[in-house]
């Protein structure tokens, strides 16, 4: 009788800690460090010289998230959320852009596009069925014109300018049907804000903007402002969740 009752009080935490996690389960250590991969992409439009970037892949399943980064930053720059996104039983893909952290080929924004384009098909690859893009400054510029000629099922961008080199976003913005989040700082600089709203106003889905008051802190960096930081992961992880089908 004591030792079925001492099993009793082992066995009885361990089903209420289950009853009560609620959402989703917490994802293994493993599934946060993640899996490195290389993605193969186009020099440019049409051309067989191949660049490989360095990105590394976290969690399974369906729906896919692919986060891109700001110029002269990296994949790493998402740490703050990305565990997060792993947690909740997302797909994710983080890269290098060309020129960035350990990617191949020069540092180049014109051509940012085919980077994430390589990207969203390399999570469909490895099993997701539905994809959403993360964009913060560059990020969010590549991620609307991938947006625009390609089928997404959500568009976040984090500061994203309307046009950066030969990467232009604003004129082909009304191309976007998918349901999309624009994010910016109210004191950045604002041809940024000026931008958020403006796609705001262009985009086809359902959308919305939230100019945040307080803060000139600008792309990844709104994840991690003492100001907005929470306000902003949430935002961004509500979103996601809200459109993962």
């Amino acid at each position: 009788m004591l030792m079925r009752a001492r099993l009793c009080l082992l066995i009885a935490p361990a089903i209420a800690l289950a009853a009560c996690g609620g959402g989703s389960p917490k994802a293994t250590p493993d599934a946060r460090v993640g899996t490195d991969i290389t993605i193969e992409v186009a020099a440019a439009p049409g051309s067989a010289e191949v660049i490989r970037l360095a990105a590394v892949e976290r969690g399974t399943g369906t729906v896919g998230v692919v986060l891109a980064h700001m110029l002269g930053s990296s994949q790493s720059a998402w740490s703050p959320i990305v565990g997060d996104l792993v947690d909740e039983g997302f797909h994710v893909l983080t890269f290098d852009f060309r020129g960035h952290g350990l990617s191949g080929g020069a540092r180049d924004p014109s051509h940012a596009d085919l980077d994430l384009a390589g990207a969203v098909a390399k999570i469909r690859a490895l099993g997701a069925s539905r994809v959403l893009v993360v964009g913060a400054s560059l990020g969010g510029t590549a991620a609307i014109a991938v947006a625009a000629t390609a089928d997404l099922d959500g568009v976040v961008t984090l500061s994203a300018p309307a046009r950066i080199d030969d990467l232009e976003a604003g004129a082909i913005a009304s191309k976007v049907s998918e349901p999309a989040l624009f994010l910016v700082g109210a004191n950045d600089d604002p041809r940024y804000v000026e931008a958020a709203r403006a796609f705001n106003a262009a985009t086809k889905g359902p959308k919305k903007l939230q100019v945040l008051a307080g803060t000139s802190a600008h792309g990844t960096d709104l994840l991690t402002d003492s100001r907005v930081g929470k306000r902003v992961r949430k935002l961004v992880l509500d979103f996601l969740i809200d459109h993962r089908g």
